[in-house]
């Protein structure tokens, strides 16, 4: 990733959202930014925690397809990847999607082979408001 490239960071599906910009040192873009998610599982797994900057805590969906998870960057920012750290539970098949007005989406990424751990996903270079993992199978 070249230095100036923001590098979106996703603690995804059954865990959390974390955006970092990469400059000269990793800033956090997404951190307490306005996210929201198809469902939650619980009161205690709330997609606010998947920004709070804290990686012991995490966001986690109803056990049921398609869910997703979507953070508010602000404002539009070059986005050129993505890293997702799953839980023990992940996505099998997923997308990640970029919006600049939050209703026209477009997949920079698509897999229905996740295997979980970490997938460390880069893409061509767009400008992106919002980001969203959409899964589509657990």
């Amino acid at each position: 990733m070249r230095k100036g490239m923001i590098s979106l960071i996703f603690m995804a599906l059954l865990v959390g959202l974390l955006p970092v910009l990469h400059a000269s040192a990793a800033t956090n873009v997404a951190l307490n930014k306005a996210i929201t998610a198809s469902s939650t599982e619980d009161s205690g797994k709330t997609p606010a925690l998947a920004v709070d900057g804290n990686s012991s805590t995490r966001w986690s969906s109803q056990y049921s397809d398609p869910q997703w998870i979507r953070v508010d960057l602000g404002a539009a920012v070059p986005i050129n990847g993505v890293k997702l750290n799953w839980e023990v539970a992940y996505g099998k098949a997923y997308q990640i999607q970029t919006s600049t007005d939050n209703s026209n989406w477009t997949t920079v990424y698509s897999t229905t082979q996740g295997d979980g751990g970490i997938d460390d996903i880069s893409f061509e270079t767009r400008n992106a408001r919002y980001v969203r993992m959409y899964g589509t199978e657990r």
